[in-house]
Formats: structure tokens, sequence, C-alpha cells
């Protein structure tokens, strides 16, 4: 049915196409194909159609629409068309056909490059699509901007991080541009990556550089704030990383669950547990995810005992009911029961345990993506900074 659809449009698009063709042929003094010719195409089009040969119908229909002035932009959608529909092979041609005709205006030559330039991102041929990008762009031609947004499309694919962040840079010097949100989160995010191969590399400093030049793009950047922490971990400096980590917490408390970890290594690195606590305490009244309270209980437990933690537990539960905070309570309370009691409370577990581990974690907030795991790019959407962990996801 859709491609029955494809078809009828592409043949109105020919007919308009024909009709403004001969009107500005008529109106010029130009010189048009014979009507007959141009019928007999639409017709052998139209036959190869109807015997289910579509792309000789498609093949057909093409030769019979006139390029000129007045039906290049009918050409142009007709190749955008084809390449959604997923006739990529097509959509290359029709913009093929177009930039291989004589005279054609720069604006003209522009769009279609643009246009040919998506073809060959769709079809995977990244180092064509790049060519002719790099050569709107040495031009300085008014497209040199959609040249920019193409590009940074191709160098994250191909992971060329240096390139992407220079070419969001170019475009975000344009005033048009300067205010993009997306695009400077994305930024950012290149930049992020770029460091984390230093890190990789253990070259610290280098990384340093890069997460400096990602707040300059995102100043609050959740993951340029991790990394940076991790930096400053890695070299000994545990103050600094505590206050990139207190940081994350203040802008982004969503992402409280991600802190956690460093920030009782970096505090027990200080020797200043107790601040810890204090900290994790300051934050139970602003509702936060249940993975403060597990690790307040730890920290009780390993202060005053495991029915201190159960009394934490049992208080804040009482309160707020969780999932999470269950699971915790019954490993607690487990080893203090009678052997009958205990394995029903480890059956108990252990199915609440289960049912917890199928629910996502985190969700993306703009196609609604799901997952256990967090992603700085929604491998379903492919948007930089939409993935937000589900807060109190174990919650009745």
């Amino acid at each position: 049915m859709e491609s029955l659809v494809i078809y009828l449009i592409l043949l109105l698009a020919i007919v308009a196409g024909w009709v403004l063709g001969r009107f500005t042929a008529r109106n010029r003094k130009e010189q048009t194909r014979d009507t007959g010719d141009i019928f007999e195409d639409y017709f052998v089009g139209l036959n190869y159609l109807l015997n289910d040969e579509p792309d000789e119908a498609i093949d057909t229909f093409i030769k019979a629409l006139e390029i000129n002035s007045e039906t290049f932009e009918t050409h142009l959608a007709l190749g955008a068309l084809l390449r959604r529909r997923g006739k990529v092979d097509k959509a290359i041609k029709v913009h093929q056909n177009l930039l291989g005709k004589p005279g054609l205006e720069p604006s003209f030559s522009d769009s279609t490059r643009l246009q040919l330039a998506v073809d060959y991102i769709s079809a995977g041929l990244l180092d064509r699509a790049e060519r002719l990008l790099d050569d709107i762009l040495s031009e300085n031609s008014p497209a040199k901007w959609d040249a920019l947004r193409h590009l940074i499309t191709i160098y994250q694919t191909e992971k060329e991080w240096e390139k992407a962040i220079n070419c969001s840079a170019m475009l975000l010097a344009n005033s048009a541009y300067k205010k993009e949100a997306e695009l400077k989160a994305a930024a950012a995010h290149y930049c992020c990556e770029f460091a984390e191969q230093f890190l990789k590399e253990e070259q610290p400093n280098k990384a340093r550089e890069l997460i400096k030049r990602a707040f300059s793009f995102d100043k609050d950047n959740v993951r340029a704030s991790l990394l940076l922490a991790r930096i400053e971990q890695l070299v000994g400096n545990f103050k600094s990383a505590t206050k990139c980590l207190i940081k994350v917490r203040k802008n982004n408390p969503e992402f409280i669950s991600q802190i956690l970890g460093p920030l009782a290594e970096c505090y027990e690195q200080l020797q200043n547990m107790p601040e810890y606590e204090e900290l994790l305490s300051n934050s139970l009244p602003d509702g936060p995810d249940v993975s403060v309270v597990l690790a307040l209980s730890q920290l009780v437990k390993n202060r005053a005992g495991d029915e201190a933690a159960i009394e934490f537990l049992n208080d804040y539960l009482t309160k707020k009911p969780s999932l999470t905070g269950l699971v915790e309570l019954l490993r607690l309370q487990i080893p203090k029961a009678g052997a009958k009691v205990g394995s029903n409370l480890s059956l108990l577990q252990l199915t609440v345990d289960k049912v917890l581990r199928k629910n996502p974690a985190y969700q993306c907030n703009h196609c609604g993506y799901e997952s256990r795991n967090l992603y700085w790019l929604c491998p379903s959407c492919k948007k930089w900074d939409k993935i937000k962990p589900i807060m109190e996801s174990g919650s009745f």
C-alpha cells in the first residue's frame, strides 16, 4: 500500500512538473520535449507499475520529468521522498541527475549537494558524503551551516571526536546557533568521549583540558563533572573530586546514585566519613533516590551494627515504602531469623529482587527508551543527555 502511495505521489509530481515546464518553456520560447513522447513515458511507467515492477516505473517517471527552474524543487523533494521510503539508490540517482545538469544556479547546486550528502549518509557512504560537504564548506556559501550539521553527524558516527568538536565550535560561533542547547550538549559530550580516550591511554592532563572545554560548551554537564572527579581521584586530588561530585548533587540531584560510590571513596581517603554521612542525611528531606537510603543504612551498620541499620530502614520504609529498601531490610533480618522463617524470608527476598531486576532504571525523556544501564547517547533516538534515572524506581 505504501509503495502505491509513493508512485501515485511520484506521478502527480511528474504531471505537475510537466505542466510547469511546458508553461515556462512557452513563456520563454524554449525548446521542450514533444508532448507525445512525454505521455508515452507516462504510460510506459504506469504499465511497469501495474505489472508490479516499481523500480522500472520510477526510472521511467524520473526520465519523463523535465529539469528546469520550475521543476527543480519537485526533483529535490522527489529524491527526499524516495530516501525516506528506503529507496536510497533511487534518491541518489535523482540528485546526481540534478547535479549533472549544466548551468545549475549556485543555490540549486548547494541544495542538491546537501541532499545528495544525506543520501550518502543514509546509504553508509560516509566518505562520499564528507567530500561533498567539505567542498561546500570550502566555498564559504550560506549552505556551509547545514554542511557543518551533516559533518557533525558523520564524525559522531565515525567517532572522530576532535573533528566533531571543531565543527560544533564553528557552528556555535554563528549567532543563529550559539544558544542551541542540544548542539551545546552534544559538543560537551564529544569532549567527554575524547577525554575518555586519553584516560584509557593514562594521559589525565590531556583529559582534564578536554573536560574544561566541555564546560565551555555546557557548564552544568553531568558527565563532564563525573569525569573530572574521576581524573582528580586518579591523581589523588580527593578534595577537588569531592567538589565536582557535590556539584552534580546540587545541580542534577536525579543523578545522585551515580556519585555515591566515588563520593564514599573520596571521603574514605580523606578519613572523613562522618561528613559523608551528614551529607547523605541532609539529602533525605529532598526525597532522593532510594540509593541514598541504602548508602546511609550501610554507614549506620558500620558505625552502630545491624540492629541500628534495621531500625533506620524500618523507620524510613514506614514513611516511604520501597521494594529496593525492602530487599535490603530482608537481607539484614534473615541472619537473625529462625531457620524456617529465614527460609521464607530468603524466598521473599529472591522474588522481590527478581521483580526489581526486570524494572528499567533509566528512561529517555525524548523517545521513552528504557534501560537498566545509563547511556549518555540514547540508542533509540540518538539524542544526547535525554536519558535520566527513574527516581525511586523500586517504590510501590
